[in-house]
């Protein structure tokens, strides 16, 4: 199964491919993923700061969901990024 995405991701930001999920990556921390729930699929937002609040937004295929999660993403890039560096470290 690929992820239909027709431009690369900015600098910085990457997929983590599963079976039955994709989490999308910032700087090397998780900032979304999307995964099976009940019968359908959930994409939920992991971060949250200025401009940025998780959420989970329900999406009809885990192509749907990185599509959606990809536009979302490019919106908020900078906030994206500047959440991330507020964050403590992973340990």
């Amino acid at each position: 199964m690929t992820t239909r995405i027709s431009a690369p991701l900015p600098e910085g930001f990457s997929w983590d491919i599963g079976d039955r999920r994709r989490t999308l990556i910032c700087h090397g921390r998780p900032i979304l993923q999307i995964a099976p729930e009940r019968q359908g699929w959930m994409a939920k937002i992991l971060i949250s700061g200025k401009g940025v609040r998780q959420d989970q937004i329900a999406v009809r295929s885990l192509d749907a969901g990185a599509g959606w999660a990809t536009r979302w993403m490019l919106e908020r890039q900078s906030a994206l990024i500047r959440a991330v560096s507020e964050q403590p470290p992973l340990s």
